[in-house]
Order: structure tokens, then sequence, then C-alpha cells
């Protein structure tokens, strides 16, 4: 068990360090030597759990995908319709992204490696087949104007939702105001106008509090 745990230690030593490197060098400008060093394991103790700099990559961007759907299941209510929850979740993966070092990380490898990492690009499948197919249900429940197609809208909200991660980060502006904007232009352009105000006082009120955090 000593044993086991001295290897776990390690292992976490490894991501720690690299989450740091690549937090303040980036994915490409860091090294395995800048890893070995900064964690302070010999080349055997790294390859005995990675097989390379991608693979230290993967395995946060998948703690990072791990601990995000932990918490949306547990901020969400159950009780609340679907539409309802999506978005609750949306503001509680932004919260997450402020708050988490490793998650603001695991976030920037997912976009770096999605083209690269057929790993990253399965992750990134299955979060955009999620979201849209869940979205476009909540529409359909909600019901949408006449001319819109809730399975276009759901993956355009899609792409707006992930656009401000990267806008927030880039810009370093305040992410709930930015997402509530996001889901606001997109809201009025596709749920009947009767619902609107009770969606603007959401995006208002959920945006306020994590502001106040």
């Amino acid at each position: 068990m000593a044993l086991q745990a001295r290897a776990e230690a390690t292992r976490q030593r490894i991501l720690d360090s690299a989450v740091d490197l690549f937090a303040d060098s980036g994915y490409g400008e860091t090294g395995l030597a800048d890893i070995l060093q900064r964690a302070g394991v010999s080349k055997g103790a790294f390859y005995y759990h990675f097989d390379s700099k991608e693979s230290v990559a993967v395995a946060i961007i998948e703690d990072y995908c791990r601990r995000n759907r932990a918490a949306v299941e547990e901020t969400i209510d159950d009780a609340a319709p679907l539409l309802e929850k999506i978005i609750s979740a949306t503001f509680t993966s932004a919260a997450m992204l402020e708050s988490d070092k490793t998650a603001r990380v695991g976030n920037q490898l997912l976009q770096a490696l999605g083209q690269v990492s057929s790993v990253a690009t399965k992750l990134y499948s299955q979060w955009t087949t999620e979201f849209t197919a869940n979205l476009t249900t909540a529409f359909e429940n909600v019901g949408t104007r006449e001319d819109i197609d809730a399975g276009e809208m759901a993956k355009a909200t899609w792409a707006g939702v992930l656009g401000c991660h990267l806008l927030s980060s880039a810009l370093d502006d305040d992410p709930y105001a930015r997402l509530a904007r996001a889901w606001r232009a997109m809201l009025r352009a596709t749920v009947p106008g009767d619902r609107v105000q009770h969606y603007d006082d959401l995006l208002d009120c959920t945006a306020r509090e994590l502001q106040a955090v």
C-alpha cells in the first residue's frame, strides 16, 4: 500500500508540475525535460506513468472533464426544466474555469489538442453531441419561434458558449456577463416572446450570484 501511495503521489506531482508549466509557458513551449525538472522525477519514474508529454496532457484533459461533469451534477436542480439545467451547467463550467487552474489548463489543452489528439477529438465530439442533443430537446420542450430549427440553434448556442470561454480568457473580461449576453441573444432569437423575460431574469440572477463570489 505504501508503494502504491508513493506511485500515486509521483503521478500527481508530474500532473501538477505539468499544469503549472502549461499555464505559465503553454503546451508547445514546455518540453519533457521541463516537466521532469519541475516534478523532480527521473525519466524512468515519468515513463512508469506516462508515455509522452501528450499523454500527460490527455490525463489533465480527462481529469478536467471528469471534475466538470461532477460539479455540474452536484449543482444543478433536478426539478428544474431541462433548458434551465443546461443554462446552469454552462455557468457552473464557467465558474470552474475561473477558480481552478487545472480546469483552465485542461480546457485550453482540449482546444489545442482537438485537432491532433484522438482522445481530445473524441471528448470534444462527445461533449458536442451531448450538449446539442439535450439543448435541441430543451428548445423543443419550451417551443421555438415558427421559423427556427431547434437543432441548428442548439449547434449555434454550443459554438457561442465555447466562444465565450475563449474570448473571456483572451480579453480578461467578466465571463459570466459575456455568457449571459450570449445566452440572452440566442434565447431571444429562439423561444416564444412570452418566455423571454423569464430567461432574462434567470440569466441576470445567475450572473450576479457568481460575480459576488
